[in-house]
């Protein structure tokens, strides 16, 4: 962790405290707030301690123009998902929300604070015919991406407003796109478990607390696996704070029943290291639920490794040459319109060149901060 991350993480844990930074550091400061996402989130809390003005006008200054900017983009956003949500009802979609839209309304002490460049939703597979129905209704269009049974669990749309806000919506049927967490939880228990968010209308519902937590650690191990983002590793400190002895058993049991010690451990130490995450401390069951070499592991590396991972993951060699093959060969849509073909004759020759020029993107290795 650099100097400017350690004040900024500080500043989130003891906001009272002096800051560590030096006049020269304040540029770099300021973008490692804004690399972290959690520009407006300090400033809030150094503001609620009191101790803002001790620190540089050059920092004051952009924390206020960043709040600005995610007061004016939250109240808009929250109208377009409030809008969303009341339309995949109307269809008969039943979706949950979930990650930062959902954290920012039960975790946070404004929406705004909570830096989000997306909406996640989960559903049920079947339901994702009447989920795109409804979203075309209300215009927004599928991103260009490669799809196909196994290769993703999650689909991207967006459409920009009259304001040129541009509003993006990340659906999943699944909980990761690793195959080895890609069940650990099921759509139907989380359903189950839900709890309101009246903030978007009554037919607005997001997971459990206990499943919140468990999701953020499996996203973050999932498809960001080591990565030292203050803001997610906040977001598990958050959950965990929040949450009474029945639920942390709850999760200490889920850990143990699924697997999930080793991704689990991981992440919530990172929280109780930076931020001094203590609730699970004295809890027996919790600990040893944490044990470090229980369940799978996504290490970070390249994405010839995350395959090989996903390959080991999967139970019979069909379901393997299936995902090699959705790898190698995604739909004819998706060539065409990557590499704007007008004619379906050049679409052998633009697969030949996709695998040979994207050989070394495979080979190279990840950055995971």
């Amino acid at each position: 962790m650099n100097a400017p991350v350690l004040t900024l993480t500080q500043a989130l844990r003891e906001p009272a405290r002096p800051p560590l930074v030096e006049a020269s550091d304040v540029a770099t400061l300021i973008g490692e707030a804004e690399r972290h996402r959690v520009l407006v989130l300090v400033g809030a809390a150094l503001r609620a301690a009191r101790t803002i003005d001790r620190w540089p006008p050059e920092f004051r200054r952009a924390f206020s123009v960043a709040e600005r900017d995610a007061v004016a983009l939250d109240c808009i956003r929250h109208r377009e998902l409030t809008i969303v949500v009341a339309a995949l009802d109307g269809a008969g979609v039943r979706a949950l929300l979930f990650k930062g839209a959902a954290l920012a309304q039960t975790h946070y002490a404004a929406p705004h604070l909570r830096c989000r460049t997306d909406t996640d939703l989960l559903i049920r597979a079947a339901d994702l015919p009447g989920l795109e129905r409804a979203l075309d209704h209300l215009g927004y269009t599928p991103q260009h991406e490669t799809t196909g049974d196994l290769v993703s669990y999650q689909r991207h749309y967006g459409k920009r407003d009259r304001h040129g806000v541009f509003h993006a919506i990340d659906v999943h049927w699944k909980v990761s796109n690793r195959h080895a967490l890609a069940d650990c939880l099921a759509f139907e228990e989380l359903f189950v478990d839900r709890q309101a968010l009246p903030a978007f209308g009554p037919s607005a519902f997001t997971v459990s607390t206990a499943h919140a937590l468990l999701l953020a650690l499996v996203h973050r191990a999932g498809h960001h696996p080591g990565s030292a983002n203050l803001l997610w590793v906040w977001d598990l400190h958050a959950l965990v704070t929040s949450m009474n002895d029945d639920e942390l058993r709850l999760v200490a049991d889920t850990i143990a029943t699924r697997c999930l010690g080793r991704l689990a451990s991981e992440g919530l130490a990172l929280a109780s290291a930076w931020f001094g995450t203590a609730r699970l401390e004295g809890l027996v069951g919790v600990n040893a639920a944490l044990a470090p070499d229980a369940g799978p592991t996504i290490a970070s590396g390249s994405r010839a490794g995350v395959l090989r991972q996903d390959l080991r993951a999967l139970s019979t060699w069909r379901e393997r040459r299936q995902l090699v093959r959705e790898h190698l060969f995604p739909p004819v849509s998706y060539i065409r319109g990557k590499y704007r073909a007008r004619s379906a004759l050049m679409v052998p020759a633009l697969y030949a060149w996709r695998i040979l020029s994207g050989a070394p993107r495979w080979l190279r290795r990840d950055g995971t901060g």
